[in-house]
């Protein structure tokens, strides 16, 4: 058995919920579609049930529609668990360099370099080679996937269950104009498109699938330190 198997297994666990998020996703955004239709008035485009107007040639422009709970839940158990897979990867790596349990270990996710100091407690154990690895998975040194992946798994944000305010994105068409500018309400479906994101704007499913690829990964990064 290898010291990362629990890391692996929660892995499966995050894809295992990403298989049942899917089809969610997708009822939700057929749900939306349904639900609204396009109008154009004096240049610019009515969406009903929402109140909104925005100019003609606007690209895109959110609306804030709740997601689902169970969207919401699953979604959740996906961040928690590639989390738990983080805090694995690190317990299990500051016991075999210690040669000892070493309690009160975290993968730490910080924005600058001081906090990471202050948060070395956290490391204890550690190589500073090792140490030194999770420094370059930081935010402030680019690592992008660490900083979503925070955001997603902030407490702060569970009041909602997960980070999302307006996680309804409308796609404007620019090259289908005639047919809403007849004057006729139009199916979304004839004129945009509807992504489902997280209030940063990323989409959902294609930003959580880049996100287990990258704690996959990371895995990876440490899997033969153990030796």
């Amino acid at each position: 058995m290898h010291p990362l198997d629990c890391a692996y297994e929660q892995i499966n666990g995050a894809r295992e919920h990403l298989d049942a998020l899917r089809p969610e996703i997708s009822a939700f955004t057929e749900e939306i579609a349904n639900s609204i239709s396009l109008k154009y008035k004096k240049g610019f485009i009515k969406i009903n049930r929402h109140h909104l107007v925005v100019p003609i040639g606007t690209a895109e422009f959110p609306i804030n529609r709740p997601a689902p709970l169970k969207t919401k839940r699953l979604i959740g158990e996906i961040i928690q668990c590639l989390r738990k897979s983080l805090e694995y990867l690190v317990y299990e790596l500051a016991c075999y360099d210690s040669k000892s349990i070493v309690e009160k270990t975290q993968f730490v996710i910080v924005d600058c370099e001081k906090k990471f100091r202050e948060n070395l407690w956290h490391l204890k154990g550690l190589t500073g080679e090792h140490r030194a690895m999770f420094e370059r998975l930081q935010p402030y040194n680019g690592c992008n996937w660490t900083k979503l992946l925070r955001e997603l798994s902030n407490p702060d944000k569970h009041k909602t269950l997960i980070a999302v305010k307006h996680p309804v994105v409308i796609s404007l068409d620019p090259s289908n104009t005639e047919a809403i500018i007849s004057g006729n309400n139009v199916s979304v479906d004839n004129y945009a498109s509807i992504k489902i994101t997280f209030s940063n704007g990323t989409p959902v499913i294609e930003g959580i699938e880049q996100l287990v690829l990258d704690v996959t990964n990371t895995l990876g990064l440490f899997y033969f330190e153990f030796k």
